[in-house]
């Protein structure tokens, strides 16, 4: 299957949109709402720079991202913590299985 540039315009103009609403609609509708998501954004970046820095090999699966979008950067400082304890999601989720 051939990638098109055709979507590379498809997700720009979404990304855009995105930005937009970020920046202007989102502050209209209220501080509780817009604080939660921009929590939210800077937890997605924190994970990522933290992953990328120090390497931790924290895994993006989707426990942690749900985890991350929920609770943002409270969550990516719990991840770290668990991590360092030699916690990760993929033990957890096969201890549960039996």
């Amino acid at each position: 299957m051939k990638n098109r540039n055709g979507h590379w315009i498809g997700l720009f103009l979404a990304l855009l949109l995105i930005l937009f609403i970020l920046a202007f609609v989102l502050p209209l509708t209220g501080s509780l709402i817009y604080s939660l998501l921009i929590n939210t954004v800077i937890g997605f970046i924190l994970i990522f720079v933290v992953n990328a820095v120090f390497g931790l090999g924290i895994e993006y699966d989707l426990l942690v991202l749900v985890f991350v979008a929920i609770f943002g950067v409270f969550a990516v400082c719990i991840l770290i913590i668990l991590n360092l304890l030699g916690v990760n999601s993929r033990k957890v989720a096969y201890r549960s299985r039996g």
